[in-house]
């Protein structure tokens, strides 16, 4: 294959790419479109394992490790964290697979990092909103609260 998302972990290079075979297991393994499980997968441990397995394993990749879960690990252990990495990272291998545009992918992985920024300012701050799912005004955090 000619297109695939590359990228350098612990000085080794990897090639990610989800192929329409491993777009069909994610389907079938989480009962949804596979683009929900890549938007699924910037929370959700499990999702990313899976996406990075199918992404890591197919003909030709040449890749190191092949396991989902091993590498999400050595992500951890090079640096990765949080929401918006993995978030940007299963936006960038969804745009080389054909699941979205390249364009696609900068405006989900800059609205994922907004998203992430407003909560922790939020907490930080000490303000919650009152009401989820709504225009809500926002309140200092209390003990009560």
């Amino acid at each position: 294959m000619k297109k695939s998302f590359k990228l350098r972990v612990a000085g080794q290079d990897y090639r990610l790419r989800l192929t329409l075979g491993g777009q069909k297991r994610l389907k079938e393994r989480f009962a949804e479109e596979t683009l929900q499980t890549v938007l699924s997968a910037a929370g959700d441990g499990e999702c990313m394992a899976a996406l990075l397995g199918e992404a890591l394993d197919w003909e030709g990749s040449g890749n190191p490790i092949t396991d989902g879960e091993a590498f999400y690990d050595l992500l951890v252990d090079c640096g990765y964290a949080g929401q918006a990495a993995f978030g940007g990272l299963a936006f960038d291998i969804a745009a080389c697979s054909g699941l979205i545009s390249e364009g696609q992918a900068r405006t989900l992985k800059k609205t994922l990092a907004e998203a992430v920024d407003r909560a922790f300012q939020q907490v930080e701050g000490g303000v919650l909103p009152q009401n989820e799912g709504q225009e809500a005004e926002q309140r200092p955090m209390t003990a009560a609260n």
